[in-house]
Parts: structure tokens; C-alpha cells; sequence
């Protein structure tokens, strides 16, 4: 049994499927979120990474190849290597802030402030095109399986945040989230924000988040797991798309 996902992507069978994990260097959180996710990832199908194989690791065609760490503009090699998972793969994700966004390769070391010279690491979309991007500092193996699971038994409706927040142009941060959600009386002060935070950069004060500016290193994970946030993003998603149409 096969399920077609948007008209644009390939098929993928739904019995076994082939995922890879291309990293372009960082912390390695978010390859440490797949290790930890591999139990279940295996029953959707095989799971190939550098840091698993016996051999050289090389880059085959895949199902979905998961890319990790953000590009580095300056380096060849990684532009190249970013360049053939995409041609490799039936459905590129880009997985984590620094994947996504740039993360803290682009706007924070260490607690350091934004460097001209940080710029040049910058999100894979400035490279190549991605099907869903998945933010996160790292994002959550729960995440991950629950993005396999949606993707292989084609529920589009649940895979509309991670396509929305492919189609993004800028970075998501705890700013955007005060000013999209917060200052605009949308925020029900459930505090799924502050608890998804990795630096604690957010507090609920009278149930309402309050930003710790110097924390903050932009990874887009509050504006992800905010309820209302995500509303506003997949809405100016399809509102995008159907503009086009």
C-alpha cells in the first residue's frame, strides 16, 4: 500500500524506508535526538549515519534524509555534501535550529553576542530546497517519530507546522513570539513556551512569558510548541500557498 503525500514529492512505501542522517557538524544534539528516537525509528525502516557505520559513510539515495547542523558558507565540502543528500533523497528535513535557522552557530557561542563573521553559518534553505524543516535545540526524539509516523502514513494535515516552518524566510524567536502572540492578547498562558525553552530564556509572570533577552538564541522552539503560535504559522502558510494558486 503506497500513500502520496503533495504533488511535488515522490511515494514512499509505507512497509520499509530508508533514512539517513547527514551532519554538517555542531553540538550533536540533534543526531544524539536520533540515537535516542532509533528504537522506534527502526520499525519504520533502516537508519543509516556516520557515526553507526562500520564503513566509510557515503551518502545513498533515501526515503528522507534528516540534515543536521547548519552550512557553512565558506566551506565546499559541506555546501557539496549539503547538495547530494538533496539529490539523494525523495524528502529532505532539515532537523534542528542550527538546520533550520542557523541556530547558535549563527546568532550565539557560548553566551557570546552576534558576530558579523557568524553569518556565515546559515541555515540549509540557502542552499538547497527542503520538504519540512523540524526547529528544535535539539528537537525531541518524540518529535522525530511522531514526524516518521505522520509522514509515512500520509496525515498531511498533522505535517502542515513542519512545511510551514520550511517555507520560512527569517528565523523564529522568543521576539517574534511576544510580538505575534503575547502583545496581541492571543497568549492563554498555558506555558508550553517556557517549558520547551532550552536556555530558560522565557518566565511565566502573572501566566503571561516574559523574555530574558541575553538568553535567547533564537531557535524557534517556544513559537513551535506554542499553541496559538503554530495556529498563526500554518495559517500564513496556507494562506501563502493558496495566494500562489
Amino acid at each position: 500500500m503506497r500513500h502520496a503525500f503533495y504533488k511535488s514529492l515522490k511515494v514512499i512505501d509505507v512497509k520499509r524506508i530508508k533514512i539517513i542522517n547527514v551532519d554538517l557538524g555542531g553540538c550533536e544534539g540533534c543526531c544524539v535526538s536520533l540515537f535516542r528516537a532509533l528504537p522506534q525509528i527502526s520499525q519504520f525502516g533502516d537508519f543509516i549515519s556516520r557515526y553507526i557505520v562500520e564503513e566509510d559513510f557515503e551518502i545513498s539515495d533515501a526515503d528522507v534524509i534528516f540534515v543536521t547542523g547548519s552550512v557553512c558558507m565558506n566551506d565546499p565540502h559541506a555546501i557539496e555534501l549539503l547538495k547530494e543528500a538533496r539529490n539523494k533523497a525523495k524528502i529532505l528535513v532539515a532537523l534542528g535550529s542550527c538546520a533550520v535557522f542557523g541556530g547558535i552557530t549563527r546568532f550565539s557561542r557560548g553566551g557570546q553576542m552576534p558576530k558579523p563573521e557568524h553569518r556565515v553559518f546559515s541555515p540549509i534553505s540557502r542552499v538547497v530546497t527542503i520538504e519540512y524543516a523540524i526547529p528544535g535545540c535539539p528537537p525531541p526524539p518524540v518529535t522525530v517519530v511522531s514526524f516518521l509516523r505522520f509522514l509515512i502514513t500520509g496525515k498531511e494535515q498533522q505535517l502542515l507546522l513542519f512545511k510551514a516552518v520550511a517555507s520560512l524566510e527569517k528565523p523564529l524567536s522568543g521576539f517574534d513570539l511576544l510580538d505575534d502572540v503575547v502583545f496581541s492578547g492571543l497568549c492563554i498562558g498555558c506555558g508550553a513556551c517556557t517549558l520547551s525553552c532550552p536556555t530558560q530564556a522565557l518566565i511565566l509572570i502573572e501566566r503571561r512569558p516574559e523574555l530574558i533577552v541575553e538568553k535567547c538564541i533564537r531557535c524557534g522552539t517556544c513559537y513551535v510548541r506554542c499553541p496559538r503560535a503554530s495556529q498563526l504559522l500554518v495559517r500564513r502558510y496556507l494562506e501563502k500557498i493558496k495566494s500562489k494558486s
